[in-house]
């Protein structure tokens, strides 16, 4: 299955339509892309596999992905690492993580398959690989199975391990779904083949909090994890079916006691984060740029291709609340920067100024009473905006004019934009967003809020105008 994989992506891949591909983000070589997996250095080199469907651009039985980089913005291909090709995954290899352990990497991932009475089973398997890119799946897999589970757990919905190295051994945090919804279980190991279950971790978030992503960030304990079906809370949780939230806090007994839970990142297409503690000690997190529940036009086109990552950004924390930034090596695809000073009154266009795929700074000062827009992406009447309204301190980002819908087959969707709240800002606030071609990546302050979104312009929608009544100093460079 692996051999048929690399065959058909070598023979289909040059095939897919260009239209909509991106430049400086990681995308499906064809088919279709969802959760970064296996995020992690090896041998000086940063790797990261992605959940994989080669045959079509909808979600279909799991394969394992494989890119790596030298600097966290050029990523290649490398082929596919995992196919589900063994009786313990032979409905998918799901999600899970990686880490060096000496001259080998180590992959664990979750296995799908059925029981002897029909029922779909997941369960924690390992493979290894001595040259990073081939991987040999061990013979005492499952490692953790539905056997090591609680007696309340449901071994259906028990995926996405964590690996974890501890002074003692190995730990690993999985997603469960117990009697009172879903929890992430802990186990320890000294030699990563017998496993116990040593309690609950984290539990009381949402229906299902998986993808969980746990670890120490500048002296705290920081949990991401994508929650199924986390209540609507305003505009903290406005995703409903799938929001991804952090929790800061400290360990204690094996329980992480939250201080703070608040979403990483409020736009609609941000989904299941990994991070990494980069060689010169940032913490580095990369996420699926996309959603569950809605259509792509690069699918429902014929393009032959679905799904891309976010840029990776560096996380730190500050008075408890999680910033993220782009990744500084990003800069290095800067080139010639154009800089302006833009009043606005009523929709404004700068000479010169426009793109495709590009980095935008904006220093915007709003008049007293009113608001301010910028449009990317603009062909006509058609464009992206974000725009900032200081009375309500909501800084929103919008697909809802821009070219082709994510409903279902083209047709009306239900969450086209994005909404954060700017704590404490004022009329004066600072963006920095990023373009690439059918994606918008929106920064706020100095990263205290992110707003992540695909847009598919049906023109060339190089545009780039400004409305409302604000005054405006533009630094953008094409990247």
């Amino acid at each position: 299955m692996l051999q048929k994989a690399e065959a058909y992506v070598r023979a289909h891949a040059k095939q897919v339509d260009p239209t909509f591909r991106p430049h400086f983000h990681l995308a499906a070589p064809v088919g279709w892309i969802n959760d970064p997996n296996g995020f992690c250095v090896f041998r000086g080199r940063y790797h990261v596999f992605a959940q994989f469907h080669p045959y079509d651009s909808v979600w279909g039985p799991m394969h394992w992905g494989h890119w790596v980089s030298d600097d966290l913005v050029a990523w290649t291909w490398l082929g596919v690492a995992l196919a589900p090709d063994s009786p313990y995954d032979e409905l998918g290899c799901f999600s899970g993580t990686a880490l060096q352990d000496g001259d080998r990497l180590l992959v664990i991932y979750t296995g799908v398959h059925r029981d002897a009475a029909g029922r779909t089973v997941q369960e924690q398997c390992i493979a290894e690989s001595r040259d990073g890119i081939h991987f040999e799946k061990w013979a005492c897999n499952p490692v953790i199975g539905a056997r090591d589970l609680p007696p309340d757990g449901a071994p259906e919905d028990f995926r996405d391990p964590k690996l974890i190295r501890t002074p003692d051994g190995w730990r690993v945090i999985a997603a469960n779904r117990g009697p009172k919804n879903g929890r992430q279980l802990s186990f320890v190991s000294r030699d990563l083949i017998h496993w116990t279950c040593e309690g609950v971790l984290l539990q009381g978030v949402g229906q299902m909090p998986e993808c969980p992503d746990y670890g120490p960030c500048d002296g705290r304990d920081l949990m991401l994890t994508s929650v199924m079906n986390l209540p609507q809370d305003g505009l903290r949780f406005q995703n409903g079916h799938h929001d991804v939230v952090y929790l800061v806090g400290q360990e204690r007994d094996g329980r992480l006691l939250p201080e703070r839970m608040e979403a990483v990142d409020l736009g609609p297409d941000f989904y299941a984060p990994q991070r990494i503690r980069t060689p010169d000690g940032r913490s580095v997190m990369i996420a699926w740029m996309d959603m569950w529940q809605t259509d792509s036009p690069t699918h429902y086109l014929g393009h032959g291709w679905r799904g891309q990552f976010t840029v990776a950004r560096e996380l730190s924390i500050r008075d408890g609340r999680l910033l993220q930034r782009p990744v500084r090596e990003l800069e290095r695809l800067r080139g010639e920067v154009f800089e302006a000073d833009v009043q606005v009154d009523g929709e404004t266009a700068v000479p010169g100024l426009c793109g495709r795929r590009y980095d935008l700074l904006l220093d915007i000062a709003v008049r007293p009473g009113a608001w301010a827009e910028v449009r990317l992406l603009q062909d006509g009447g058609d464009y992206f905006s974000v725009r900032y309204d200081p009375q309500t301190q909501v800084l929103t980002a919008d697909r809802s004019r821009c070219g082709y819908t994510m409903g279902p087959g083209g047709g009306p969707e239900v969450k086209p934009a994005g909404r954060a709240v700017l704590e404490g800002a004022t009329d004066r606030i600072s963006l920095r967003i990023l373009v690439d071609q059918c994606s918008v990546e929106v920064f706020a302050g100095d990263g205290e809020a992110a707003l992540t979104t695909l847009a598919f312009p049906k023109g060339p929608a190089e545009g780039i105008s400004f409305a409302g009544q604000c005054a405006v100093h533009v630094r953008k460079w094409a990247l």
